[in-house]
């Protein structure tokens, strides 16, 4: 971290929201209680695995949704909605209001997903009706910078350099999102992360893009890890927002403003502002969930 009493006011600043991708079937196998019914949930997966070989589909690999995830997809997708044609009957925060507006495509905004298949899958589902509207004109943009941390393969990609993954025939997203080709553009998908990648250098990268970008708010649709990661770098040290220690749940949805300056160095830095920190669906892990 910056030593952040040398830090300078701030120049510019970006709303970002951050959508979490559903439960994936990764999550379904390993990531469920109760745990003593793990080693047969993941033999189910295995089995599936086998059966899906020849069809160039995972269960595990770049893991798709399961079926809890796909509705709660659908169940962002409905809250959205409501909140944007009866704002009032669910007494949302002006902030909440806002970013709502922005997911819509109401304001000034851009949608950026990991290139990772639940993520790509939440993004159409979630957010269909911009998605589909905007098309080639105002594309979702796909990001190698925010595939997930960790090592483990539900977090390698399927998808070509430059390409958009082939969505799964094991949970029917394949059929569900008919035109990802023609609403998405994957120009920014530089293929799979390294064996030796470091996620922090890759969340710069998306910090110096978010801010590059002419429109006011960047939608990131993507991953618990590194959302939580980024938190943790960007708010202040003394902050003890929950952000820095809990994931946000499924489909959750957290807006906050990055601030950018510069250092009497001339080095670049980025920094969440705690008071910005909106939740708007959803939330953190052992908090009160937004609904």
């Amino acid at each position: 971290h910056l030593l952040e009493h040398l830090m300078p006011e701030p120049m510019a600043s970006k709303r970002v929201i951050l959508i979490r991708h559903g439960e994936s079937l990764w999550n379904a196998v390993f990531n469920k209680s109760p745990m003593l019914l793990m080693p047969l949930r993941l033999a189910r997966a295995l089995a599936y695995e086998f059966l899906v070989l020849f069809e160039l589909d995972s269960v595990l690999f770049d893991s798709p949704l399961s079926a809890l995830g796909r509705s709660q997809a659908r169940e962002l997708a409905e809250y959205l909605a409501r909140a944007r044609d009866s704002p009032l009957t669910l007494k949302l925060a002006q902030d909440a209001q806002r970013d709502i507006s922005a997911m819509a495509g109401a304001t000034s905004s851009v949608v950026v997903s990991s290139m990772l298949r639940r993520a790509v899958s939440t993004a159409w589902i979630a957010l269909e009706d911009r998605v589909r509207q905007r098309g080639p004109q105002e594309p979702m943009y796909l990001h190698s910078a925010m595939q997930e941390m960790s090592r483990n393969v539900d977090t390698l990609s399927i998808a070509a350099l430059r390409a958009a993954p082939a969505l799964s025939v094991v949970n029917g997203d394949n059929m569900t999102v008919p035109n990802l080709a023609r609403c998405t553009s994957a120009q920014f998908n530089a293929g799979n992360k390294p064996v030796r990648a470091v996620a922090l250098t890759r969340i710069a990268e998306l910090a110096e893009w978010c801010h590059a970008r002419p429109e006011e708010t960047i939608v990131l649709v993507g991953h618990s890890l590194l959302f939580r990661t980024l938190f943790q770098l960007y708010l202040p040290k003394k902050s003890e927002h929950v952000s820095k220690a809990k994931k946000v749940v499924n489909c959750g949805v957290v807006g906050f403003t990055l601030q950018q300056g510069k250092l009497p160095s001339g080095k670049t830095y980025y920094r969440i502002d705690p008071a910005s920190i909106t939740v708007v669906y959803g939330g953190v892990w052992g908090k009160e969930l937004v609904r």
